[in-house]
């Protein structure tokens, strides 16, 4: 049902000179990203330069640009960065500089892997902000599904291998989180060591023997007491020292829709108040009533009209500067097709 309005994203997607495709980031086989530039921002191939190599003129209108990098969800399993095609197409027309994130999905990779290519993914665009046109201080990350628990898993990982002085491969420790401007958590899940929301995931078809084997717990689950929280943003953040979530943490907003189904709203209330309870206040909340798990990211923008998910994206990073506007979009479907969609979607 809604394969015509897929079809439109997909033209644009492979048609628009503004969208390069499939760029390496990292030494792994799906550490590619898309890169979605504002016109009058340049790609200057592979091998884009560091921002600290390159000299941005101060009349550029381009140095003021925010940066948003986009890691898709997909259960930890089916995840693809052209999934973020249809948020990215919006967010670049909004005037912003977007990357689209790949990453290792199970059974190429377990919950570590995944982490590691969102770091080593973040870590490239921070570097290269100011050489494609954006702002290496206006850096967001925004997670969806599957893809806000890695990114928020990432974000702390992160943080301890820099206190501890680890260096992985490709330097992963060479950017810092405390440098982001932001993180938007959009129908995450960050308890995943609940054993309750393990048991909303085996009845809706994510069986424990898979969940486990993802999350680095053995497919029978016998290492789910050491490897879980390890696993768990929301278990990190208890766990971590007085003052570090603080100190090192970027700001967060975490969005989700009220009906959704597969990834309860309850874990991004748990995720603001850890966040709160160990002193972090920079933390902000929005709630889409009678929304499900997709509808925000998938048929609300192909309804066309206000974007509640980009333009909460925008207030959050800051939409007001340069030619960065606010609007409605167009809708890629009738209604009627979008609400019969809705009916039968099975996230």
């Amino acid at each position: 049902m809604l394969s015509p309005a897929f079809l439109r994203v997909a033209w644009s997607y492979y048609t628009d000179k503004r969208v390069t495709r499939d760029i390496r980031y990292g030494p792994n086989p799906r550490n590619r990203l898309d890169l979605f530039l504002p016109t009058g921002c340049l790609f200057h191939g592979n091998h884009v330069v560091d921002s600290e190599n390159i000299q941005v003129p101060s009349s550029s209108k381009n140095k003021n640009r925010p940066v948003v990098i986009f890691v898709t969800g997909g259960m930890w399993i089916i995840g693809y960065k052209a999934w973020g095609a249809l948020l990215s197409l919006t967010l670049m027309r909004r005037g912003y500089v977007v990357a689209s994130l790949d990453y290792r999905n199970f059974p190429q990779g377990t919950v570590g892997d995944m982490a590691a290519d969102v770091g080593e993914g973040i870590g490239w665009v921070v570097k290269r902000a100011a050489s494609l046109g954006g702002d290496p201080k206006k850096v967001f990350v925004v997670g969806q599904s599957a893809g806000a628990h890695l990114t928020a898993l990432a974000l702390l990982r992160q943080t301890e291998w820099q206190r501890s002085g680890y260096r992985g491969l490709g330097g992963v420790n060479d950017w810092s989180c405390k440098n982001l401007a932001g993180f938007v958590g959009v129908s995450g899940v960050y308890g995943v060591d609940d054993q309750t929301l393990i048991n909303h995931f085996d009845k809706k078809g994510l069986y424990k023997e898979v969940f486990y084997a993802i999350m680095e717990a053995g497919f029978s689950g016998s290492r789910a007491f050491e490897a879980l929280p390890r696993s768990s943003p929301c278990a990190l953040i208890r766990e971590s020292e007085p003052g570090v979530v603080v100190d090192t943490h970027p700001p967060v907003l975490l969005c989700h829709g009220e009906a959704d189904t597969s990834a309860p709203p309850s874990e991004s209330k748990n995720y603001a108040n850890a966040l709160r309870n160990c002193g972090f206040t920079s933390v902000s909340e929005k709630y889409y009533p009678g929304k499900t798990h997709t509808d925000p990211f998938v048929t609300d923008p192909i309804l066309g009209g206000r974007d509640a998910l980009a333009e909460d994206i925008a207030r959050f990073v800051g939409g007001d500067e340069g030619d960065i506007v606010e609007g409605m979009s167009p809708a890629l479907l009738p209604k009627a097709f979008v609400a019969l969609a809705r009916t039968m979607v099975p996230f």
